[in-house]
């Protein structure tokens, strides 16, 4: 990395140089509007999106021009994120000259943001945070949270933050991650409970492909299915979780402040056989480790369903008003043969949501563009989209999708999530949003049918109550992340297909367990793992 930055020396002083030498326009005062009475241009860098037909003539985009008196000029980016941090490091190896002004994107977090600040390619925001926020800490201050609690997780271990988060705080989300989903008119064609154990779980789907709950006199049923997508969270989070917790990066939080890995652990074992065993008895579909999520939403449409408990569904799989959406509703947690039960909590915790090169010629106005989209207007609209056109307010008569968890109706949502639209960035760059706004979702008593939201909010109580909550948001030093870099790739894509490969007998589980251990000391486990326990030890250990 040292010989990366040298190469970059005489580029980055070139560039401060050239964006340096024009006069900045004069702003209004942090928090108020227009920007400037002079029109400020910027190039936008944003992704592809298949759910936002026109940036350019987007009603969000011209709501924020005529606001900021700002003209947005897009630069499509590629829609998948790996791809999209690709293209941005090719420009910056180009020397830079083609990056946008700023680009609506974490690129990777402050792994890859200190290495792009300290080439010159980005620039630092830090003092802005103090001096340029008024948008920020209105909505910060409506939503109860603080500043001061936020910004460590988008300070980069130079001192620096690079760029305008984001926070998105919705319980759904938090709990989603380890989420299985079972349709529940075959439980009731059955006379069958919701499974609280890993027996009774797999006797319903037995009962799923024996007994012929939808009811076409054939063998088309398909107990469970996922897609590759969701096979490390969902899947195997749902159903590992009775022998052992298993979170993102396979962290352990042990009673004594520390972190272990569980991927290797002989409970570990124990959940891979038990997987194994519903897999050779046709119970969990094969497809769900290759298949796509297209290819997920071709075997769940056509009526009457085959599918009985999806690893996760989202707006893509079925339409927004197919009534069977409302129908897949979640399922408690399991309880383990040895009484185990977990689920997870992800803590919402901020990320980077847009960086501003060192193309930029106006940094601060930059800055102020993104302060602005934290506004409560605009972070609402880039998620819901427009007050009167997307979303309303509740009606008396309005139920709270999550009302049973003490949320009241906020809106009531008219357009559809993950459909063809022009109104609003879907969740593109920086916003504040939290349970006020996101779990404070109304669907109309004629709407319950066809509302996901609201079947979940409805059995939602099983994880809310047993979750527990990960280790999350970690920000490693210069050190600890040169060997997190190197390693975690590494590691969690051999926990990955080990398990794959376990699950569907490409490896004996238990004549290979042995040697499956023993390869993670080669891929320097202890290295990896010290490394997470100095930033852990750091961030959360006794004072």
């Amino acid at each position: 990395m040292k010989k990366f930055r040298c190469f970059f020396a005489l580029l980055m002083v070139a560039a401060l140089a050239v964006s340096s030498s024009a006069m900045a326009v004069e702003l209004s005062a942090p928090g108020e509007i227009p920007l400037s009475s002079e029109t400020i241009t910027f190039t936008v860098g944003v992704p592809q999106s298949s759910v936002v037909e026109d940036w350019e003539t987007n009603a969000q985009t011209l709501r924020i021009e005529k606001d900021l008196n700002v003209d947005l000029q897009f630069v499509e980016l590629p829609s998948d994120g790996n791809e999209l941090i690709q293209k941005v490091e090719l420009m910056m190896m180009a020397g830079g000259q083609e990056l946008p002004d700023v680009i609506m994107h974490g690129l990777g977090g402050t792994g890859n943001l200190v290495k792009y600040g300290q080439m010159g390619m980005i620039i630092p925001t830090t003092e802005y945070y103090q001096t340029e926020t008024g948008f920020i800490d209105e909505t910060l201050a409506l939503n109860n949270l603080k500043k001061e609690d936020l910004l460590p997780f988008v300070t980069c271990y130079d001192g620096e933050i690079y760029g305008v988060f984001y926070y998105h705080g919705f319980l759904n989300n938090s709990l989603s991650g380890s989420r299985m989903l079972v349709y529940k008119p075959w439980l009731d064609e059955l006379g069958m409970e919701f499974p609280k154990t890993t027996d009774e779980f797999a006797d319903m789907l037995r009962a799923f492909k024996n007994s012929d709950p939808n009811g076409n006199g054939e063998a088309d049923e398909i107990p469970l299915m996922g897609e590759k997508n969701t096979l490390g969270s969902n899947l195997m989070r749902f159903l590992m979780n009775p022998f052992i917790y298993t979170q993102e990066n396979y962290y352990l939080r042990m009673d004594d402040g520390t972190i272990e890995f569980a991927a290797n652990k002989d409970e570990w074992k124990e959940g891979v056989k038990w997987i194994r065993s519903l897999v050779e008895e046709g119970l969990i579909s094969e497809l769900s480790i290759t298949q796509d999520a297209a290819s997920l939403t071709a075997v769940m449409n056509p009526e009457p369903e085959v599918v009985g408990c999806v690893a996760r569904i989202s707006a893509t799989n079925l339409g927004a008003t197919d009534p069977r959406r409302g129908f897949y509703t979640c399922l408690d947690p399991l309880e383990g043969p040895n009484g185990v039960k977990n689920h997870q909590w992800t803590e919402q915790v901020p990320g980077i949501g847009m960086v501003i090169t060192v193309n930029c010629k106006e940094p601060v106005a930059a800055f102020r563009l993104g302060d602005y989209l934290c506004s409560d207007l605009m972070s609402i609209w880039t998620r819901y989209g427009e007050e009167g056109v997307d979303w309303i307010q509740p009606s008396e008569e309005a139920v709270g999708t999550f009302e049973t968890l003490g949320f009241k109706p906020f809106m009531q949502v008219l357009s559809s999530w993950g459909v063809l639209q022009n109104q609003w960035w879907a969740q593109t760059g920086p916003r504040i949003l939290s349970d006020r706004v996101t779990a404070g979702q109304a669907a109309a008593p004629d709407a319950l049918a066809y509302n996901a939201a609201y079947a979940m909010g409805q059995n939602i109580m099983g994880e809310y109550e047993t979750a527990k909550p990960i280790v999350n948001g970690l920000v490693f030093n210069e050190e600890e992340q040169e060997v997190v870099t190197e390693l975690r790739a590494t590691i969690n894509g051999y926990v990955l297909q080990s398990f794959s490969e376990f699950i569907t007998g490409v490896r004996d589980v238990e004549n290979e367990w042995d040697a499956y251990v023993g390869e993670f000391s080669k891929m320097g486990l202890d290295q990896y793992m010290a490394a997470v326990n100095s930033c852990y030890a750091r961030m959360y250990g006794e004072n």
